[in-house]
Parts: structure tokens; C-alpha cells; sequence
């Protein structure tokens, strides 16, 4: 869709008010819980306002403003080659758009940097960036959410649009309806990005926290042989798995179960759930078994 130069004009100046940076502010047309969530995006200068104190919730988002708010949400940064890369006009949002390139964004078909984007597209787009923040990748449906509206959602984005519901990063309103076709507005795609930050950080939280935790359990198989158990818990999927690197016998009748923590594989469509991962392995009950990792 070709915008006229009244709406192109206005694009440009509201691109101008979402990349210029001006000291935090409250806006005066944002209220309850969507105030404190265009406050966090302003200060860590996701967002700007159409002026000084009004963000302008359902004025309508560009594709190259949607670009920009989701890279920059997710803090996702461009290939150190590539910022003398990129032919072509000096636009804008030419560093937006080679960020999300680096980091293996696909935009939609026919994206048109200038013209409103629809909210399926917008999911497309915000679930890539998701994705493109752990090489294991998040967004494998494992649930099915049931849309209302779902014979208008184009088969290329009806993925993006589960994940999105899946992990609460969006909602369907009361009628069990999303809109895909619909203009995403600056609040909702403000929602949308601090959702996907806030559920990326937790992730990241879990990955850290229990990253190191393994813990031994040694069950019994017979009065000559022990099943030892190695579990990691709560990792936040099965790419986080663990495996025995060798078993040292001492002259004290210890047996040493050396592991080894292992990492998701790049671009695996693993099974988003958190779990436990084990692994085992059998020792003479002559021996009293420890763990320690391997190094």
C-alpha cells in the first residue's frame, strides 16, 4: 500500500518521535498498567512520544517503526561488518533494518517500510526476534490456542501467532479474537515488546540459575547393582541435557560419576517447556558414589 506524502509525512515525523531520544517523561493519554509499561520502554529509549507528554496509544505503527521498536526492545545488535555494509539510501531505519538482517530476521512478504503493519506480521516479526536470542530458538507450538478469528490469519504468520499467545506475550480480547489483519497500534505493539523482553529475561534467569544445578539419586537394582540417577532440574527445554563422561574407582570405594552439562543445538526446534533433565548410569553397590563435573 503506497501512502500519499500528507501520510507519508506524518510517518516521518512520527519515526522521528520513536528514534530521538528526550528525558523521560509520564505521558498524559497512557493510563493504569500500560503508563508503567511506556515509561520502561521510554527510559531505556524503546519509545518516544508524538510530543513531549502524549504517546499517541492507537496511532498506527509503520513496518520500519515496528522494526526498530522490537531490536530495540530485545537489545539485539548488528554484525560489527555490517555497519558499512548496507547499500542504498540513508534512511532512518537503515540500522534497524540491517540489525534484524544479522540476526536472521525474514520480513514479510511485501513489507513496505513506510506503510502500516498488521498485527500478524507484527507477531512475525517479534517472535523471530525471540527466537534470535538463544540458539536453541523458543518458538516450537506445543499447545494449540483456539482464534475466533483464525480463518483470517495468513498460514506464513499462524505460528508466529501461537507463540505469541502461547507465551502471554499478546492475548486475545474477550470474544477470543486477535485481529491479524488489523494496523498494530503503538500500544499494543508497546505491550507486545515489553512482553517478549520481560519473558526473554526470565528465560535467560532460568537458563543462569540452573545452569549448574545437578543433583544425584542412586537407586537400588539388586543386592549387587545401584542405578545412579544425575538430574538438572527446571531447564527450559530438553536441549539443556546432561551425560556421564566416565566413572573413576578409588582404592577408598568411591565411585566418581564425572558429567558433563550439555547446550541446546543451533536452530533445534526443541519443545518449549521446563523440565528436568537426567541421565543415568549403573555402579557395583561395594561403591558409595559422588558426582563432580568434568573439566
Amino acid at each position: 500500500m503506497t501512502m500519499n506524502k500528507m501520510k507519508m509525512t506524518a510517518a516521518i515525523l512520527l519515526a522521528g518521535s520513536l528514534l530521538m531520544g528526550t528525558s523521560a517523561s509520564a505521558f498524559k493519554d497512557v493510563k493504569g498498567h500500560d503508563a508503567k509499561i511506556t515509561e520502561s520502554l521510554q527510559e531505556r529509549g524503546v519509545i518516544q512520544g508524538n510530543s513531549q507528554d502524549k504517546f499517541v496509544p492507537q496511532g498506527k505503527l509503520t513496518g520500519a517503526q515496528s522494526v526498530q521498536m522490537i531490536v530495540k526492545a530485545l537489545g539485539l545488535k548488528a554484525k560489527e561488518e555490517s555497519y558499512t555494509k548496507r547499500s542504498g539510501p540513508n534512511n532512518w531505519y537503515k540500522t534497524s533494518l540491517q540489525i534484524a538482517e544479522d540476526n536472521g530476521i525474514k520480513l514479510p512478504k511485501n513489507f513496505d517500510p513506510n506503510a502500516e503493519l498488521s498485527r500478524e506480521a507484527f507477531a512475525y516479526l517479534l517472535m523471530q526476534a525471540v527466537d534470535s536470542t538463544t540458539p536453541s530458538g523458543y518458538a516450537t507450538v506445543t499447545m494449540l490456542v483456539i482464534l475466533n478469528d483464525s480463518d483470517q490469519v495468513n498460514k506464513v504468520y499462524a505460528n508466529s501467532i501461537q507463540m505469541i499467545l502461547l507465551s502471554k506475550i499478546a492475548t486475545l480480547d474477550d470474544k477470543g479474537k486477535f485481529y491479524p489483519k488489523q494496523s498494530v497500534t503503538r500500544i499494543e505493539a508497546a505491550r507486545m515488546v515489553y512482553n517478549a523482553a520481560e519473558f526473554v529475561e526470565e528465560l535467560k534467569k532460568s537458563e543462569v540459575n540452573n545452569q549448574e544445578e545437578v543433583y544425584l539419586s542412586v537407586e537400588k537394582v539388586n543386592d549387587k547393582i545401584n542405578k545412579v540417577v544425575l538430574t538438572r532440574p527446571n531447564q527450559p527445554n530438553p536441549g539443556y541435557g546432561i551425560a556421564v563422561s566416565k566413572i573413576e574407582f578409588t582404592e577408598q570405594g568411591k565411585a566418581i560419576v564425572y558429567y558433563k552439562l550439555l547446550s541446546p543445538k543451533p536452530n533445534y526446534g526443541y519443545i518449549q517447556v521446563i523440565s528436568d533433565t537426567k541421565t543415568e548410569t549403573y555402579v557395583s553397590s561395594e561403591y558409595t558414589v559422588e558426582i563432580a563435573p568434568q573439566k
